[in-house]
């Protein structure tokens, strides 16, 4: 889902290439109250400029008693990556925060957005003159009414739709939370793991905190549940790579064969039994 940073020297590339990385906090064992039943969005593979490093290979998502888990696996470690973007050609880059749409997406600009922070950050995250104001946000929080920051390699392609937009030659994908409406302490969580192949990043929240509900029949399409949709991505600052899911609400299951059937022949008879007492 992504596409390559541009060349800021004759071997190296410019958006987004990791030259050296930070010291990363280390769990041997990840806390098993995160090992659930994850449906799984791939990305694909060797799709980000600066090899594994800038690599979200997936995303996935559970949902039990009441809370939505969100797993990320990436080859981009908790405590950054220096590379370089449209502004600098040598910065430092911080894990994305986790994008929550509920009713929309980031593409269409539609929905209510909610955000889950990664790290602690405060002030300006970027050198992009054009995002801000920039808001204090701790690791683990919910943010409601969240204004995400966008990747910060800009020179997209025109016509490459999976940046957000297929003409503005901008980078749309949303990364850090720059500011928000409500904080909200208690409804959600984050863990990092750093695993041998890949990096795993762990969220949750309170369905009824992102106003979500779990359907009474409990299925719909997609197989989910939900009463309303949900976008979920995950990128890091410089937008190198996203990885994306989206959950359909209830509403738009499409009842089985046979269900169609029933309901036309009840409709069937009930004109019948009306005609009849005309």
């Amino acid at each position: 889902m992504k596409w390559y940073c541009t060349a800021f020297m004759a071997f190296l590339f410019f958006g987004c290439i990791g030259l050296d990385r930070a010291e990363a906090n280390h769990y041997n064992n990840p806390d098993p109250w995160w090992d659930k039943d994850y449906s799984w969005c791939l990305d694909p593979y060797n799709d980000a400029a600066g090899g594994n490093l800038f690599e979200v290979y997936k995303i996935g998502h559970a949902i039990e008693n009441g809370k939505l888990y969100v797993s990320v696996k990436t080859g981009f470690p908790i405590g950054g990556a220096r590379g370089g973007d449209s502004y600098d050609n040598r910065t430092w880059f911080s894990p994305g925060d986790l994008y929550l749409n509920v009713g929309g997406m980031f593409q269409t600009g539609n929905g209510t957005v909610y955000g889950i922070g990664t790290t602690d950050h405060s002030g300006d995250r970027t050198k992009d003159p054009n995002d801000g104001p920039w808001e204090t946000v701790y690791d683990g929080k919910l943010y409601i009414g969240s204004n995400f920051a966008t990747g910060t390699y800009e020179t997209y392609p025109t016509n490459t739709p999976s940046d957000g937009n297929n003409s503005d030659n901008m980078n749309n994908y949303p990364t850090l939370i720059m500011n928000y409406l409500t904080k909200v302490s208690g409804s959600s969580g984050f863990h990092y793991n750093d695993g041998w192949n890949y990096n795993e990043y762990f969220y949750w929240v309170d369905l009824a905190a992102i106003g979500l509900d779990v359907c009474e029949d409990g299925s719909c399409a997609g197989g989910t549940g939900l009463t309303q949709s949900l976008q979920i991505t995950w990128a890091m600052e410089c937008g190198n790579d996203l990885a994306e899911c989206k959950i359909e609400a209830c509403e738009n299951e499409v009842p089985e064969p046979s269900t169609v059937a029933l309901v036309g022949a009840g409709v069937l008879a009930l004109g019948k039994r009306r005609r009849f007492r005309l």
